[in-house]
């Protein structure tokens, strides 16, 4: 199974929105914050007011008016239940006009009635509203966040290194020995020497996401190099998306961030409501502090267990277990078929010498994430990749 998060951000993010360390992050975050403050207004009839630039604002006070980025003017539009893109291409008289009708019919949703909407209001130089969120959206500021990964780092975690992406303004420099991680497929990964530029830390001014990995207690699969472990976190402290930390093994990462190898994916997500940095704090971080310090002999017993295990002898067995095994998570998904397990022991026994054999556990598990790789649709290779480790998990759970 291979992961594109990383190589997505990798891809697409400016220069200034990539940092070399966790702790230069989390300074411009902590600078962006101590700039910012929280202002309740109205939730119905927001006051939208045309700017001197010719630009759409909020009045904030009798005295005060506020820009807007664009992620908050999206947040303002969908309120009014106006397209975006048809709001921007109006006159600024014509726009404040359509906004402050279909603000005026603003229906709250159920359980925020009469309550009021939250705008993060940034200062520095001139006064922006960053984000429009409801009055009990629970804010996750980014700065926190890589505060929280500054003190992993000392359990070994670090962020691999990568290649330029052809980003103009793009710092660089040459990789040393304390920047490579464990070689990827083909030699793409980064060898010393070889040009770098910040990547795997990110932040914008309404998102962050960072990329690291733990190679202190390498896992024994019997494979050449052998398992580590890696997590992604993402958070959006506008209301872009929730806080979100993505745990996995893997077998390698290659120059552009791709993760190769990857096994045992969980996904965690605590929506901004609530006590949210709480649960961050009394969930998330206590289980990435167990993930790096547990040692190698869970993983590799559990690794051994799926290889033991017999799927059956033929297809038709491997069937029967496979559908054995579904009543124990309420029946058979949507998606999974007859023809798509056959499909995968196919692919395995094509390459049992690097998989496993197929009619193990573990080689139809490995062969299934294969599988899910040559799908061309997102979402079928998540649900595909998501099955093979429910599979695993329910096997061993017997």
């Amino acid at each position: 199974m291979e992961l594109f998060a990383a190589n997505r951000q990798w891809s697409n993010r400016p220069a200034d929105e990539r940092f070399w360390t966790v702790t230069e992050a989390y300074e411009a975050c902590k600078q962006y914050a101590d700039t910012a403050r929280e202002v309740l207004v109205p939730a119905t009839g927001l006051p939208v007011v045309r700017m001197a630039d010719e630009n759409i604002g909020l009045q904030l006070n009798s005295r005060t008016k506020a820009s807007l980025t664009n992620y908050a003017f999206s947040q303002l539009c969908k309120r009014a239940g106006a397209p975006t893109d048809y709001i921007a291409k109006l006159s600024t008289t014509t726009a404040v006009a359509c906004l402050d009708e279909g603000l005026a019919k603003y229906e709250a949703p159920e359980g925020q009635e009469g309550k009021q909407a939250k705008l993060l209001v940034h200062e520095n130089g001139r006064i922006v509203a960053r984000a429009i969120t409801s009055e009990g959206y629970s804010r996750v500021w980014n700065w926190q966040v890589f505060d929280k990964l500054r003190a992993v780092e000392a359990n070994g975690w670090k962020v691999p290194p990568a290649r330029p992406n052809g980003e103009e303004g793009m710092k660089t420099r040459k990789a040393t020995a304390a920047d490579v991680v464990q070689g990827g497929p083909g030699g793409l990964s980064v060898r010393v020497g070889d040009p770098i530029a910040p990547a795997g830390l990110y932040a914008s001014d309404h998102d962050m996401f960072a990329f690291m990995v733990n190679e202190d207690r390498n896992i024994d699969d019997g494979s050449d190099g052998g398992l580590n472990r890696g997590f992604f976190v993402s958070n959006s402290e506008v209301g872009a998306g929730s806080l979100k930390i993505t745990y996995f093994l893997y077998r390698n990462v290659c120059g552009n961030h791709i993760v190769w190898g990857a096994k045992d994916v969980v996904d965690v997500n605590i929506r901004h409501v609530g006590e949210a940095w709480g649960r961050f704090e009394a969930d998330v971080m206590p289980r990435l502090k167990d993930y790096a310090d547990q040692g190698a002999r869970d993983d590799e017993s559990r690794i051994r267990k799926a290889m033991k295990f017999s799927m059956g002898k033929t297809a038709d067995e491997v069937l029967d277990t496979v559908f054995g095994l579904l009543p124990r998570r309420n029946g058979l998904p949507s998606g999974m078929n007859k023809k798509i397990i056959l499909s995968t022991i196919a692919e395995g026994e094509k390459l049992e010498a690097v998989d496993g054999s197929p009619y193990t556990l573990w080689g139809f598990t490995n062969s299934l994430t294969r599988l899910s790789q040559a799908t061309p649709f997102a979402d079928r290779r998540t649900f595909l990749d998501r099955f093979a480790g429910e599979l695993v998990n329910l096997a061993l759970a017997g």
